[in-house]
């Protein structure tokens, strides 16, 4: 098999799995639902975001640095610098964790009484602060796992968490509010087990010897210091709004908030789903200078992804109450206009993560860097000022707002760098095919009497039908 085709495929699998993986997560979110109350499903959240903010500082970025560091070892089979880097990173990783878990259980008393304000938190707090120290080691190996290049290893990873936390939520549903805080500890402590074994029969440890230089520090820190500028970005764009409804809002809205924010992000999955399996090429075109292909490439991504979010997202933003009725109930349908707003923004950061991507490729983090920190400032401003007035609805306008500048900044980055032109005319094409299929399907659905599975079957058909046949119509695909 070509390294081509490997990068494809191992692309194909890291995303596949993933989005098994977002099934299940999503299918711990509406269990939780059904056995908390919505005030208690909000504060669980609340607590969980809360404690794993601080996970972008567990290591300064030096967990992934092991993903570039680690082949070139291997190539050079250089195994004592792998040994060192791993052992390095872990312990950096395990003291930092320690410290912020620390300072967290003697700040607790403080966050109970003046930021959750619910003493209810406190077991919850106590427990995941275990986890949070688990779940940060658990970072290091599976990062390890990506530069030994073990596609396999990595891609399930995710996966197989989310199945033992689903699995805890049934044996510990008798816990209450403590019962996803249990499950997340125990399914992060098997990962944790799991792996670890995984990793000493591949690496033979006990072979090679520590031998730590300042050389290598140095390299993992300017390596993973940049990393961890862009990942803190992603991170405040992502949980800040939830941070500041738990302080400003009550406790019902973070936990309707926890039920739309995830809905809208599946979608982002589906949308850049293309990229990730094409993102190799990216690289490939423009280390061997084929600008033009490269072009074309990008350009071909742009519709293609936009082709697989907007049916999905147009399905979701019509019927957004009745989807979140039937699947986490009644008291969630408050947030259908916080959906709404929030799968706008889902089609915006498709778009925006795969212009990311693309410039990481093609050698431009920093340009991302800048980007991510810009938008991260104006987020918090955004969120200081929309949600203490707004609540559920300004957070989502915040983080929606946020999406399109990092789309318009990365658009207008792709355009200067490599010529690209964005298909505006072949996405207005795309949208306008949406909406008439949204049409159709209402359209159907008043005329038809069957039973509610039979009617949806034939309603997504008939919609699904027309759609892809305005597309083969109206936009020109290569």
């Amino acid at each position: 098999m070509s390294a081509g085709r490997k990068l494809l495929k191992d692309a194909s699998l890291i995303f596949f799995m993933g989005l098994l993986a977002s099934g299940f997560g999503y299918l711990i979110r509406m269990v939780l639902s059904r056995q908390l109350t919505l005030e208690e499903y909000g504060l669980f959240w609340a607590v969980f975001t809360f404690v794993m903010f601080f996970s972008i500082f567990r290591d300064f970025g030096l967990s992934q640095s092991l993903a570039k560091f680690i082949p070139q070892f291997l190539v050079k089979k250089e195994y004592d610098k792998i040994k060192t880097s791993i052992v390095f990173v872990l312990f950096v990783n395990l003291v930092v964790s320690l410290f912020i878990a620390i300072v967290l259980f003697l700040l607790s008393n403080f966050l109970i009484l003046n930021y959750f304000r619910s003493e209810l938190a406190r077991p919850i707090l106590y427990i995941l602060l275990g986890y949070f120290v688990f779940h940060n080691l658990y970072v290091v190996l599976i990062q390890t796992f990506m530069g030994f290049q073990k596609s396999k290893v990595y891609s399930v990873h995710l996966l197989l968490t989310n199945f033992f936390v689903l699995f805890g939520l049934i044996i510990f549903s008798s816990f209450g509010i403590i019962s996803p805080a249990i499950s997340y500890l125990l399914a992060t402590g098997l990962g944790l087990c799991i792996f670890s074994i995984i990793l000493f029969k591949h690496f033979n440890f006990s072979k090679y010897s520590y031998k730590f230089k300042g050389e290598l520090g140095s390299n993992l820190f300017s390596h993973g210091l940049p990393i961890l500028l862009a990942s803190l970005g992603y991170v405040v764009i992502g949980q800040i709004d939830v941070l500041m409804l738990t302080y400003f809002r009550t406790l019902s809205e973070v936990g309707i908030y926890n039920v739309v924010l995830p809905t809208a992000m599946i979608l982002v999955t589906l949308g850049s789903s293309m990229a990730l399996a094409l993102l190799p090429l990216v690289s490939k075109y423009w280390i061997q200078k084929k600008f033009n292909e490269l072009r074309e490439l990008v350009y071909e991504i742009h519709k293609k992804a936009f082709l697989i979010i907007v049916p999905v997202s147009l399905v979701v933003f019509v019927f957004s109450d009745l989807f979140l009725k039937i699947l986490f109930g009644v008291e969630f349908i408050g947030g259908s206009l916080p959906l709404k707003i929030l799968i706008i923004g889902a089609i915006l950061f498709s778009l925006a993560s795969i212009n990311s991507s693309i410039l990481a490729a093609i050698g431009k983090p920093n340009i991302i860097t800048k980007i991510i920190t810009f938008v991260m400032c104006l987020n918090i401003v955004l969120n200081l000022t929309l949600i203490p007035m707004y609540g559920m609805v300004g957070a989502a306008l915040s983080t929606s707002i946020s999406y399109l500048f990092v789309l318009l900044f990365t658009s207008f980055s792709i355009r200067k760098y490599l010529g690209s032109k964005i298909p505006i005319y072949d996405w207005l094409k795309i949208f306008f095919s949406g909406i008439v299929m949204i049409s159709v399907m209402n359209f159907i659905k008043g005329i038809l009497i069957l039973n509610i599975f039979l009617e949806t079957f034939f309603v997504l058909l008939i919609g699904g039908l027309v759609y892809l046949g305005l597309i083969k119509i109206s936009v020109n695909f290569k």
